[in-house]
């Protein structure tokens, strides 16, 4: 085959992941696709891969990716006479404690939304499905008869035949050096055999892509790290076929591997591994034995499968595998350089996700933008600090073992911290805060009292910060409360076109006062909502952006690939120049009227606006908004003003019952008054039609993006509505992806949820499957539960929220 010099496509990286992207683009229509492989197809980490197959994952877009192989799997055999390698044996996911049998039921749950079919078990009812296992060292368990096993290489056989059968070239021995970029825009590949000019640039190259995305100015933030199995002797007593043993309590999985027992682990402080350790041949790396690391997983495996300690060792496999900081994938297009795709840091999911991901990316692709939401592993979600290696380095010893650690609600990275601190850290954390991370930046969650360790203790049930956030949430009710929100996003967009442009990129018409606070959302071209957030006009020609901390990267990111090339239009992130304090409370003006000598009066100061305030001795620019859903406004000092004005907004709040407040207050107040939450309750994949966001759609212009779809869907109706809903039992809680029943039937699920502290209930919001004609009359006629671990709980659902529905106490 000679070496071509262009091609529409190229993908760097011949393992499961590049070789199923290149199958993908095939079945697209895309045939001028060129893969290469700088040593041998699967010769750096899939190789070595396990393979195991899981259809339900612990998020609704995660388990949306990995379900698909099972529907490809028999076709691909059929497609390329190759056999897979794929085993439906099951899935066998065991719990020790009672806690991990509640997540496993959750798990469960979430499946029914999927229709994956999955059954509860006692520990005799797993052992009947596990005749090796002793049933004393577990509390019970699940089966998924759909899961199993499939073999990495001959998986990734197919999908290279699949590609090849579809008109893609498959090179080995090709090492790309370099890349050609244009005017922002990737154009071509470098090699060692010559250069490829290319329409676009996909890198699936492992544990290797941060370094190669590096030449090309793209942070791609993964770390290395030791991945551990061995593989035993053979043993009459081994049933032939087997279902995946999980012991997630036990730091481990056994499956069974032709006649043998294969023994993985996913231990707690994981050994990170520098690139530089690696040998200098990078293709099929085996790393030395460590069983002072393995001895923790392979001694929990023994309590559960006592067969184990009578069996000798085969082989013990040590292989590199990549991580990411927060244990979710890295996919899509680098937010930096045009075309430049990367699919990358799958925490050794990659076989499993193969399928999901080589689709996801093939259509993203073709069609320049994401087809389903993938917004939980987007690459524009870093803000660049996370490549920094001693970061990656200290978090990816704690990464690899979260992901068979318990997925608490609300639980902290404890690594790798603090690496971003706002000016009022030491303040809060004198006032007994107990700090959480979005984008690095240490936030007040919440506040502990006098006397008590502000320490998380972790449960499905009511956590120990319970009481504590109740007050901080009575407070901002009753009286008054303060929220550090320094955290967030503050980007100026400004320069004569920022209107002109703000109106084509944003669905709210921008083209309003100097003054105005505007709550809208950016769309994309489906109507899905790529953001939610505010801007205030400041000037003509001057905007401020806010956003949440963890999404500002994307925002500008989405704002800056949709710019006109010629406008005149600066985007600058201002977050470290300004602190953000937020006032909330029936006395939020009594407060601020005795610090600042402006006016605060519904006439002077009216909602929805913002001025330039004196307060203290500085000056802040006040917003008078609200997330909580009472009077209350936010203040935006610059940062050498924020201390001295919160210690006089401290002062001047003891006579009116000022209350430190913190994050997890401000989510069970917004998800009290239904306030939605970004990335759970809307998300690409659903429009402001569907999520009661309409209003927030201007009905003036036509132009912006997603303004066809919008239009469609309010003259046609939509198939699902975004629903608020109470449970009946105050002592069950909510989170997010419980299943939604109506009259018995699943129709929806839950996007997330929190304790409504002033309506006593557990509340949250989630989507609902309705008629396009009669649907108010469809939710009001139900009978409504949601399930929870396999419990069905009475539910009411309603349109307007269960907290102020008219609106009328942020306007007080």
């Amino acid at each position: 085959m000679s070496f071509p010099s262009q091609a529409r496509v190229v993908i760097v990286g011949g393992g499961a992941i590049g070789s199923s992207i290149a199958y993908h683009l095939t079945k697209r229509g895309w045939s001028d696709v060129v893969l290469l492989e700088r040593g041998q197809v699967t010769s750096g980490t899939t190789w070595h891969a396990a393979g195991l197959f899981m259809q339900l994952r612990t998020t609704h877009t995660m388990t949306e990716l990995c379900r698909y192989g099972a529907e490809l799997f028999p076709k691909l055999t059929a497609e390329t006479g190759l056999d897979t390698g794929f085993k439906r044996s099951g899935s066998l996911p065991i719990a020790r404690t009672q806690e991990r049998l509640h997540e496993i039921a959750r798990l469960v749950s979430l499946g029914k939304v999927f229709g994956v079919e999955a059954h509860m078990l006692s520990p005799t009812e797993v052992r009947n499905h596990y005749p090796l296992l002793d049933p004393s060292a577990i509390v019970g368990g699940a089966f998924i008869p759909g899961d199993g096993q499939i073999n990495p290489v001959d998986l990734t056989a197919c999908f290279v035949r699949g590609a090849r059968m579809g008109g893609a070239k498959i090179l080995e021995g090709i090492e790309v050096t370099d890349f050609a970029i244009e005017r922002g825009r990737v154009v071509g590949v470098k090699t060692k055999q010559g250069d490829i000019a290319c329409e676009k640039v996909i890198l699936a190259c492992g544990l290797w892509t941060r370094t190669l995305a590096a030449r090309a100015g793209v942070h791609v933030p993964l770390y290395a790290s030791e991945h551990m199995y061995v593989t035993t002797e053979e043993h009459v007593s081994i049933p032939k076929v087997l279902p995946v043993l999980r012991d997630t309590d036990g730091y481990n999985y056994i499956k069974e591997d032709a006649g043998k027992l294969l023994v993985g682990a996913f231990e707690p402080n994981a050994k990170a591994l520098p690139l530089s350790r690696l040998p200098e041949i990078q293709q099929f790396i085996e790393l030395p034995e460590d069983w002072d690391q393995f001895e923790l997983p392979m001694t929990k495996a023994m309590e559960t499968v006592p067969l184990l300690k009578e069996l000798g060792i085969r082989h013990f496999m040590n292989g590199p595998e990549s991580f990411t900081p927060d244990n979710r994938f890295i996919v899509g297009e680098a937010p930096n350089v045009d075309n430049l795709f990367v699919a990358a840091g799958f925490n050794s999911q990659g076989i499993l996700a193969s399928p999901g991901v080589g689709r996801a990316m093939a259509d993203w692709v073709v069609e320049g933008h994401a087809t389903m939401d993938l917004s939980e592993m987007d690459i524009a979600r870093f803000h660049g600090f996370e490549t920094n290696e001693k970061f990656l380095r200290t978090r990816i010893g704690e990464s690899l073992g979260l992901l068979y650690e318990m997925h608490w609600p609300h639980r902290q990275f404890e690594t790798a911290r603090p690496v971003r601190q706002t000016p009022l850290y030491a303040r809060l954390k004198e006032h007994n805060a107990c700090f959480g991370t979005a984008a690095g930046i240490e936030r007040a969650n919440w506040y502990a009292p006098a006397g008590v360790e502000p320490k998380y203790e972790y449960s499905y049930g009511r956590q120990n910060w319970f009481e504590a956030v109740g007050e901080e949430h009575k407070a901002a009710r009753e009286t008054v409360a303060l929220f550090d929100l320094s955290s967030f996003g503050k980007t100026l967009i400004q320069g004569r076109d920022a209107c002109r442009e703000l109106q084509h990129i944003v669905a709210s018409d921008m083209d309003r006062p100097v003054g105005s606070v505007i709550y809208s959302q950016m769309l994309n071209d489906r109507g899905g909502i790529e953001s939610d957030l505010t801007f205030t006009r400041l000037a003509e020609d001057k905007y401020l952006m806010v956003t949440a901390a963890a999404q500002q990267a994307r925002d500008v990111n989405w704002i800056r690939r949709h710019l006109d090339p010629q406008a005149f239009v600066t985007l600058t992130d201002v977050s470290a120049g300004f602190g953000t304090l937020a006032l909330n409370g029936p006395k939020s003006r009594e407060l601020l009227e005795s610090v600042s000598p402006n006016d605060f009066s519904n006439e002077a100061f009216p909602f929805g606006t913002a001025q330039e305030i004196d307060i203290g001795y500085g000056k802040a620019l006040a917003l008078r908004i609200s997330f909580v859903g009472e009077l209350g406004w936010e203040l935006y000092p610059t940062t050498d003003f924020l201390v001295p004005i919160f210690d006089a907004l401290m002062q001047e709040g003891q006579d009116l019952g000022l209350r430190l407040a913190g994050y997890h207050a401000l989510d069970t107040l917004r998800s009290e008054k239904g306030f939605v939450h970004w990335g759970h309750d809307v998300s690409p994949a659903d429009t402001p039609i569907e999520a009661g966001l309409g209003f927030a759609v201007s009905r003036k212009k036509s132009t912006f993006i997603g303004a066809e779809a919008i239009t469609r869907q309010r003259a046609e109706g939509v198939k699902r509505r975004l629903v608020h809903i109470k449970l009946d039992d105050p002592e069950a809680m909510l989170h997010h992806d419980e299943p939604i029943y109506r009259n018995g039937q699943i129709v929806g699920r839950v996007t997330s949820g929190s304790f409504g502290y002033t309506i006593g209930a557990s509340l949250g919001s989630g989507y609902v499957d309705v008629p396009l004609t009669g649907w108010q009359a469809f939710l009001a006629e139900g009978l409504y539960e949601v399930e929870i671990a396999g419990v069905r709980y009475g539910a009411s659902l309603s349109l307007p929220p269960f907290y102020d529905p008219k609106a009328l106490r942020p306007k007080a």
